[in-house]
């Protein structure tokens, strides 16, 4: 079960990096496009938040008072680290390419290698409480990173393209990208304690960091004109992410 989710995780970023890369001239997605999937996405990560992963951390948080701050702590730990990766990254995080110098700049790689440095940190952390010491996944957690991630391929590639980089060079840093999830689970299996109070801090720390970016995506300057359209999709994504199986202990 873990293997052909994390291979459909892959596939999909891949699948996608393909098509844009064999036809450069042409766009996948339209930018409305890319806006709606960004919105889709920001809205399940948002519902999950509240749906699955707060109750599952102060779940296994509340057993103390004191340890239920150290869990609100580490939420807002994880919101702030999310505020600094953002200086590297330059939002892109939240599906939208505001690092519009790195065209300008073309012929120089620096800014593409710090905002993809970021995104792997961003993606590594994202990916550390994606598994349980028991090998359970957290199936909400996980779509939600999926529905994040698409926006944020399209992004990167199409830095990649204006950077003129190779195809085969654009696939292995694309590769980098992807595997930073897995890895992140894979490092939280083998190295972490089996402790429940430290993966429920953990799963604090990513809830922080997804509120930060859902929130940012539902109320950023691009799409803050009202749409009816847009509306349903927040809609869609809460009833999807209400229905979605949550973490294992909470629906059992």
């Amino acid at each position: 079960m873990t293997t052909s989710i994390v291979l459909s995780y892959l596939l999909i970023i891949f699948g996608i990096a393909v098509w844009i890369l064999l036809l450069p001239g042409k766009k996948l997605l339209s930018d409305k496009a890319t806006t709606y999937i960004s919105v889709f996405g920001g809205a399940f990560l948002f519902a999950s938040c509240f749906i699955n992963l707060v109750p599952h951390i102060y779940l296994e948080g509340f057993v103390t008072p004191r340890l239920h701050i150290k869990t609100g702590a580490a939420v807002l730990a994880g919101f702030l680290i999310q505020l600094l990766l953002e200086h590297v990254t330059n939002g892109v995080e939240h599906g939208h390419n505001h690092c519009h110098e790195c065209a300008e700049h073309s012929h120089t790689t620096h800014p593409v290698t710090g905002l993809l440095i970021g995104l792997c940190i961003h993606s590594f952390i994202e990916g550390m409480p994606l598994v349980d010491p028991d090998g359970d996944i957290h199936q909400g957690l996980l779509y939600g990173i999926v529905f994040h991630n698409i926006p944020i391929t399209l992004v990167l590639l199409g830095l990649f393209i204006n950077n003129r980089y190779s195809f085969v060079r654009s696939l292995w840093l694309l590769l980098i990208f992807a595997v930073m999830t897995p890895l992140g689970s894979l490092c939280n299996l083998l190295f972490l304690p089996d402790d429940k109070v430290v993966q429920a801090m953990l799963m604090g720390v990513v809830t922080g960091i997804l509120l930060h970016v859902s929130v940012s995506i539902l109320f950023d300057h691009d799409h803050n004109r009202f749409s009816w359209f847009k509306l349903a999709l927040v809609l869609l994504a809460f009833a999807a992410a209400y229905v979605t199986p949550g973490c294992p202990e909470i629906y059992p």
